[in-house]
């Protein structure tokens, strides 16, 4: 009823709202619908749907940051998310599974619009790890060269002409998406770097959201969607000018705490809340220091890097001379899905991880499989020499005296290792 109100009130005075009070809008909706188990993860969603709307009214905006949702369990909300997001976010498409062709189509048609704010659009696929798992190796390359070229403004993806196969045909790919998937490990590591990552879990019966019926809360979530597109459209003179746009973009608040890739997602969501004010901007700093926080607790969402820190994680939790010269393929394999079950358990899409994955994987750090001797014979695997300067390369340093670490009970995990 408050927001009932708070609309008919709005609409005889012709009073649009005020940048802080959108994003709450848009958050408070995200809550009632949507429940993830960190609460910056809010934050770091309604700053992005934000995003979205600003890019419509801001052509100078050179950046489109990528939004995932994972969880290795069904049930989680990810789905959900992408459709409440779908309905407030700026020229929202909820389509489902994706190919490279629908997309290029998709977005080729809002570029070709006149019409202010239909460009870009936004789009939600679900289900992008099964598109990357064993069974769907064709379509990877071209669907992972648009959403990674599509990250910038003013990208084109190249095609020869279907009928004149002298000419070619230039197809725009920039836009905003937003996925969802049940482990990151199959996607390419440069889409990661480009993507916000929210790990969604199922909620307890306490934490539930409300249920959503689209006939019955579509208008209220078109409301959401409206305030932040006409505090889009008001603010955008804002940034106008370059160099406006660029002093928020590279504000010393940002610079300090971000660099590189991390700067240029995240400088993103810090313009937004500049531009919104109240306490937005303070939030997307402490979303910014909880997400390195978390960064430095996962190591690096990288299928290769968490392998990696699996691998030194239960090999520096006993003495090296307890450890045989080597380890098999297959016992590195066996022993990722029963302890990172959430990166590797769906590796292949329905699949696990296998023997010829693990090779694909560690050697993205450079290392060669050798034959290796076994209780039962030869094999194929990897020495534990050639591991340790692996990680040591690719891995921050181990943190010493880790209680837990040294409390955790030998069993039958550790001893996968063993030949």
């Amino acid at each position: 009823m408050t927001d009932f109100l708070t609309d008919t009130l709005r609409a005889q005075a012709k009073v649009s709202p005020g940048g802080a009070e959108a994003l709450t809008r848009a958050e408070a909706a995200l809550r009632r619908f949507v429940w993830f188990p960190e609460p910056r993860h809010f934050d770091v969603v309604t700053l992005w749907t934000a995003y979205t709307h600003l890019l419509t009214r801001s052509p100078d905006l050179p950046i489109a940051p990528r939004l995932g949702f994972f969880s290795g369990s069904p049930g989680s909300g990810k789905t959900r998310a992408l459709e409440i997001l779908s309905r407030i976010s700026a020229n929202g498409q909820d389509v489902g599974s994706l190919s490279a062709a629908s997309m290029l189509r998709i977005i080729g048609a809002s570029a070709q619009t006149d019409q202010p704010g239909a460009f870009p659009v936004t789009l939600f696929p679900d289900e992008l790890d099964r598109t990357y798992s064993a069974h769907s190796a064709g379509s990877q390359d071209d669907l992972t060269i648009i959403l990674n070229a599509g990250y910038k403004r003013g990208a084109v993806v190249v095609r020869a002409h279907k009928d004149k196969q002298q000419e070619v045909i230039r197809y725009p790919c920039f836009g905003p998406v937003a996925f969802a998937g049940l482990a990151t490990a199959r996607l390419p590591d440069a889409l990661l770097t480009r993507t916000f990552v929210v790990h969604t879990k199922r909620a307890r019966s306490e934490e539930r959201p409300d249920s959503f019926l689209p006939v019955a809360h579509g208008g209220e979530l078109e409301s959401v969607r409206d305030d932040l597109s006409e505090w889009a459209a008001e603010t955008a003179f804002r940034i106008a000018d370059p160099s406006d746009m660029l002093a928020l973009l590279l504000d010393e608040r940002i610079t300090g705490v971000t660099d590189g890739r991390d700067h240029e997602i995240w400088s993103c969501l810090f313009l937004v809340a500049v531009l919104a004010g109240g306490v937005w901007p303070e939030r997307c700093l402490a979303a910014i220091q909880a997400a390195k926080e978390d960064a430095a607790d996962r190591v690096d969402g990288s299928a290769s890097a968490r392998l990696l820190t699996v691998l030194r994680r239960h090999y520096t939790a006993r003495p090296a001379h307890l450890w045989p010269v080597a380890v098999t393929k297959d016992d590195v394999a066996s022993a990722a899905i029963e302890l990172d079950p959430l990166a590797f358990q769906r590796f292949n899409g329905p699949d696990e991880l296998r023997a010829e994955d693990v090779a694909a994987l560690l050697r993205e750090h450079g290392l060669k499989q050798v034959r290796v001797r076994t209780a039962h014979g030869r094999s194929y695997g990897y020495r534990w020499s050639a591991l340790a300067d692996a990680w040591d390369r690719a891995l921050p340093p181990l943190i010493a005296d880790d209680e837990d670490d040294s409390e955790e009970p030998e069993d039958a995990t550790a001893s996968l290792f063993r030949q």
